[in-house]
C-alpha cells in the first residue's frame, strides 16, 4: 500500500519545506506569490508530506539535501590517466623547463608523495577529431606536474571544468604568476600566442584582464619577437632578462645581419654553458668595444704554439709560440693580405 501511495505523490514535492507559523489572528492573512508557494495539491501529497518530514527516510534525505547545498559551485577531482590529457596549445613553459633541477626535485616529491598533491586542471574536449589515441582532456594548467606524472606512470589527481580559450589562458597565467613565475621569455611567447589566437583585442586590454603591467607585457613580447638564432646564442631561454628586450630590439633594426652573424658563431661553439651577460654584449657588438678581446689558441700535441687575438676596433694580433722563419711568416700574411 505505501509503494503505491509513494507512486501516486511523484507529482508533488516529497519534502515541502516546513510551513511558516500561523499569523495572528488580528492581522489580516497576505497570499503569497502561487510561483514561490510549495503546496500539496491532493490529499495523498499532503499525507505523504506528513510522513516525508516525520519519517527516518524523509529525514536522512533532508540531511542528503544539505550536504548537496554544501557542494554547489564547486570542482570535480578524479584521477585520470596521464595519457588521455593533451598539451595545451596555449601551453607556456619552454621544453627545456623539463630538464631543469627543479623539475627534477618535483617529480622527485611527486613519486614520494603517491600522487600530485596539488591537482592540474584540465577541461574536457568536445571535438570528436581531436579526440585521438585516447586523448579526452585538454591541460589548462598544471604543465609540470602532468609531465612529472606522465613520466613516471602515475595517474594524474585532476580539477575537470569546461572553460573557453580565454578563460583557459587567464587561468593558465594566473596559476604560474601564483606558483612558479614563468621566465620573461616564456611570458612573452604566453602573450604572442594569446594575441595570435585573437583572445584579446589588443597587448593593452591583454594586460588590464590578467593584472599584468603593460609596460612589461610589451617588452615580453618583443622577446617572443627575438628571432630564432638569437635565442639559441644563450644556454636556455630563460637566461633573456626583461630588460634586454629594448637593446637587442634596436640591435636588430640598426644592425641585423652583424646581431645574426654574431648569434650563429656563439651557437657554433657548441654547448658549453654561456654567461648570459656576456652573450648580450657580444650580440650588441660591446665585448671589443668593453675591451673583451676575443682570443684563438691554436694548439699542437696539447700545447699552445700560436693565439690570435681579436682587439679592441676589430685589429687581429698573432702571436707566435715556437721557432718559425720570419721570412716564411712574412710571405703568408702578404698572400693572406694580397699585398
Amino acid at each position: 500500500m505505501t509503494k503505491k501511495i509513494a507512486e501516486k505523490s511523484k507529482l508533488v514535492n516529497l519534502l515541502p519545506d516546513p510551513e511558516p507559523p500561523a499569523a495572528p489572528a488580528a492581522q489580516p492573512l497576505v497570499a503569497e506569490d502561487a510561483a514561490t508557494q510549495r503546496k500539496a495539491y491532493t490529499g495523498v501529497g499532503q499525507m505523504m508530506g506528513v510522513l516525508g518530514r516525520s519519517s527516518p527516510l524523509g529525514k536522512e534525505l533532508a540531511e542528503v539535501k544539505a550536504r548537496l547545498r554544501e557542494y554547489e559551485g564547486s570542482v570535480p577531482l578524479k584521477l585520470l590517466d596521464a595519457r588521455t590529457i593533451a598539451r595545451s596549445r596555449l601551453a607556456n613553459r619552454h621544453e627545456s623547463e623539463f630538464e631543469s633541477a627543479d623539475f627534477a626535485k618535483l617529480k622527485g616529491e611527486i613519486e614520494h608523495a603517491g600522487v600530485n598533491v596539488q591537482p592540474v586542471k584540465v577541461r574536457p574536449i568536445e571535438d570528436a577529431d581531436t579526440r585521438r589515441d585516447g586523448v579526452q582532456y585538454e591541460l589548462v594548467f598544471g604543465h609540470r606536474r602532468h609531465r612529472a606524472c606522465l613520466e613516471l606512470g602515475m595517474p594524474v589527481l585532476a580539477m575537470i571544468e569546461s572553460v573557453s580559450d580565454k578563460q583557459m589562458w587567464l587561468t593558465m597565467d594566473r596559476e604560474n604568476r601564483e606558483r612558479r613565475n614563468l621566465s620573461p621569455w616564456e611570458q612573452g611567447q604566453s602573450i604572442q600566442r594569446a594575441l595570435q589566437a585573437n583572445l584579446f583585442s589588443s597587448i593593452r586590454r591583454l594586460a588590464e584582464e590578467s593584472g599584468m603591467d603593460h609596460s612589461n607585457a610589451a617588452k615580453a613580447l618583443r622577446l617572443a619577437e627575438l628571432p630564432a638564432a638569437v635565442v639559441a646564442a644563450f644556454s636556455s631561454p630563460a637566461d633573456i632578462q626583461l630588460h634586454w628586450a629594448r637593446p637587442l630590439s634596436e640591435a636588430l633594426q640598426k644592425d641585423p645581419d652583424g646581431v645574426l652573424s654574431r648569434a650563429k658563431a656563439i651557437a657554433g661553439r657548441g654547448t658549453v654553458p654561456r654567461a648570459p651577460k656576456a652573450v648580450l654584449d657580444e650580440l650588441l657588438g660591446m665585448a671589443q668595444v668593453r675591451g673583451l678581446a676575443d682570443k684563438r689558441h691554436l694548439k699542437k700535441d696539447g700545447k699552445t704554439v700560436a693565439v690570435l687575438t681579436q682587439k679592441a676596433g676589430g685589429a687581429l694580433a698573432v702571436e707566435i709560440r715556437q721557432p718559425v722563419d720570419m721570412a716564411d711568416v712574412e710571405a703568408l700574411l702578404k698572400k693572406l693580405l694580397k699585398l
